[in-house]
């Protein structure tokens, strides 16, 4: 653990490092102060005494409050509202992503049985009247995008690129020092990188914390949740816009808002070790830190763009599974995804499949690096 510790000192005190974070941060903390909404302030106050459950008895707690601009339009917005999930069906999006994409044989079949599944999905949050809740009326999409899609989204990207950065640095720095040849002149220098793995892993996902951390507390601070924390974030008032046409936000369990931030910001984690071992196994073949970062950019370019030029088949939707496109698809993890994706709970496929492919690529890579020879 001694070894750890000395990467780990190495990598937190880089002051490169501490710049990134602090403009990071900085940049965050400047972004999200845009995104103040004085109506969804009431609406939050509002709903510590309304409750966020829509009904007759939210109707009269809400006639309740003095007349005036905010109080006004709440209840013009809450009164009478249909729900939005009752009768609904999902058949007709397994018909658009078959027509629009061409699908035929296996990866259609695969289509029309993810939205099947996702029609229990509908129905169970309909009965568990999850449709009928508040969240933020029709600042809805507004502030749930604001969460979710830029608050959270600032930290992952920044998380994914510092971790990849921090793993390289730990691995190239012996040759960046020219002590490579030293420090990995035996067998048991060469086992350092499994040390160097296990620092960058801590380092990298730390890094991550601290910039979501701050962020969403710099948000929350600035925009309070009040009672909506209790709302589903599959309400009616919340949508998806799939292509040119919107439908309503349903995921495959129910989630109130706080659930769904901390299950969001596991998968977050997820993807930021993806990055993680992504990294590991480049800078072990790699050994030019700013080639490696190079490498990692020019492979993620790849497969984001790999998937429009394949034929429309099972390795297009597998690409769709890789950290890249986890990323890119944040705002709609635990749905149903979309026509991007053909199986349920992609993200967690996602996430636990890219997990060992990329784990198996880094045991095969640090074989390698122990045989290989680094004379050049």
């Amino acid at each position: 653990m001694s070894i750890v510790k000395h990467e780990l000192r190495k990598i937190l005190l880089f002051p490169a490092l501490i710049g990134f974070v602090v403009l990071a941060l900085v940049l965050n903390i400047a972004v999200v102060t845009t995104m103040r909404s004085s109506y969804a302030d009431f609406i939050a106050e509002a709903s510590l005494t309304t409750g966020v459950h829509l009904g007759a008895e939210f109707n009269e707690r809400a006639a309740q409050f003095e007349p005036g601009l905010y109080a006004d339009i709440f209840r013009a917005q809450t009164a009478d509202i249909a729900d939005v999930l009752y009768g609904y069906t999902t058949g007709y999006i397994a018909d658009m992503a078959v027509e629009q994409l061409g699908l035929g044989g296996l990866s259609e079949w695969l289509m029309r049985w993810k939205y099947e599944q996702f029609q229990h999905a509908a129905r169970s949050r309909q009965q568990a009247g999850d449709s009928m809740t508040l969240y933020f009326a029709e600042m809805t999409f507004m502030r749930h995008q604001a969460i979710f899609n830029y608050t959270m989204g600032l930290p992952v990207f920044q998380g994914i690129t510092l971790a990849a950065l921090i793993m390289l640095f730990s691995l190239g720095y012996e040759n960046a020092a020219k002590t490579e040849h030293m420090v990995y002149a035996t067998k048991t220098g060469r086992k350092i990188s499994k040390h160097k793995l296990l620092a960058g892993v801590i380092a990298g996902l730390s890094v991550y914390a601290l910039l979501a951390a701050v962020t969403l507390t710099v948000y929350f601070a600035l925009n309070p949740m009040g009672g909506t924390w209790g709302s589903s974030v599959s309400s009616g008032f919340n949508f998806v816009i799939d292509g040119i046409t919107a439908r309503p936000f349903i995921t495959w369990h129910s989630f109130n808002v706080a659930q769904y931030l901390i299950a969001s910001l596991v998968v977050s984690l997820g993807v930021v070790l993806c990055f993680t071992l992504m990294a590991y196994s480049v800078g072990l073949w790699v050994r030019n830190s700013y080639i490696g970062f190079l490498l990692i950019v020019v492979q993620n370019g790849v497969l984001f763009l790999l998937p429009f030029y394949l034929p429309i088949m099972i390795p297009g939707f597998t690409i769709t599974q890789s950290p890249i496109w986890l990323v890119l698809m944040r705002t709609m993890w635990f749905t149903d995804g979309g026509s991007n994706v053909i199986l349920p709970h992609f993200e967690t496929v996602g996430v636990v499949g890219s997990l060992a492919v990329l784990t198996a690529i880094g045991l095969f890579s640090a074989a390698r690096f122990k045989r290989r020879n680094l004379v050049s």
